[in-house]
């Protein structure tokens, strides 16, 4: 079994589907890059029949 679980319609392990977050700050109406940056997963994805499932930042990786 994935750490990801599996797919709710044919049983496959789920996989993840990664970005890089960068971090924005907002002052005085303005938005701008602080320069951290972050590996998170989007989605996860079944492999077999490409179901889609939202997730949380529990997956995320640490700011740096």
């Amino acid at each position: 079994m994935s750490k990801y679980g599996q797919c709710s319609e044919c049983g496959a392990d789920m996989e993840a589907v990664w970005f890089i977050d960068e971090e924005y700050k907002t002052m005085q109406g303005m938005m701008y890059k602080t320069g951290r940056k972050r590996q998170a997963v989007d989605y996860l994805v079944c492999p077999v029949c490409y179901k889609k499932e939202c997730v949380d930042d529990s997956f995320d990786g640490p700011w740096r």
